[in-house]
């Protein structure tokens, strides 16, 4: 299966995502730590003109 179409399909190792305002990103990290849960921040979203979503990964874009 071509790794754009994984992307698109499957969450690709990701066993939950929360979209949270920034300011509150590095709390939701600590906090998780706290119960021995690893959480990281993983990108952001941005308003744009262009709506697309690119994915990069290992070097290729992933534009959808």
């Amino acid at each position: 299966t071509p790794m754009q179409e994984m992307f698109k399909v499957f969450n690709m190792g990701h066993r939950m995502e929360i979209y949270v305002p920034a300011e509150f990103a590095d709390d939701i990290c600590k906090i998780s730590a706290y119960f021995n849960i690893e959480a990281r921040i993983i990108g952001h979203c941005a308003e744009s003109e262009i709506k697309t979503l690119v994915i990069h990964h290992e070097g290729l874009d992933y534009q959808y």
